[in-house]
């Protein structure tokens, strides 16, 4: 098995998630976390990339770019990996069947993804690190967002902020 930064980087946003994870008057998830390489629902097990707006709010991941470089006069690399992640949905005013509250709601659930990964920051521990030593890193950082990017729409029925984190680390070599 490889190293999973997407997989980790959503499970790491719901581990750290501040307060609770939200949920609707039963009790069920209104938010799910997508692996959109997998393609996987982490709430559900499906096998897909998208969910239906009016029933989540969806935050999705995928691995951007990997980018080793050499160091030393070995064959050690200093890899630098780029995970972009997507989070949007949609408004719940005016009996809309989104679960957004309002533009300062969406801002506040964004801060909160951001902060679930901020707390990781630095040596985070991404599983199977030694499972296969071809190919895996050792990573020391976690930048903050980067490129974020509002893509809302203008009469905020529709919520979205895309963004990235690189993950910053040593490939191990056997």
């Amino acid at each position: 098995m490889v190293q999973d930064e997407v997989r980790w980087l959503l499970e790491t946003i719901k581990t750290n998630w501040p307060g609770t994870w939200p949920v609707d008057e039963n009790g069920d998830p209104v938010q799910a976390r997508i692996h959109r390489d997998d393609p996987e629902v982490l709430e559900t097990g499906e096998r897909t990339k998208e969910r239906e707006l009016t029933k989540w709010n969806a935050i999705g991941a995928s691995l951007e770019s990997r980018s080793p470089e050499p160091v030393g006069d070995e064959y050690n690399f200093r890899v630098e990996t780029t995970v972009s992640i997507r989070f949007e949905g949609t408004t719940s005013q005016d009996g809309e069947w989104g679960h957004i509250d309002s533009a300062d709601h969406f801002e506040q659930l964004v801060r909160y993804a951001q902060h679930a990964i901020a707390v990781e920051r630095s040596y985070p521990t991404v599983e199977d690190v030694d499972d296969d030593p071809i190919g895996s890193v050792a990573y020391h950082t976690i930048s903050p967002p980067e490129n974020e990017t509002d893509l809302s729409a203008d009469d905020r029925d529709y919520f979205r902020r895309d963004w990235e984190h690189r993950f910053i680390g040593y490939a191990n070599q056997p």
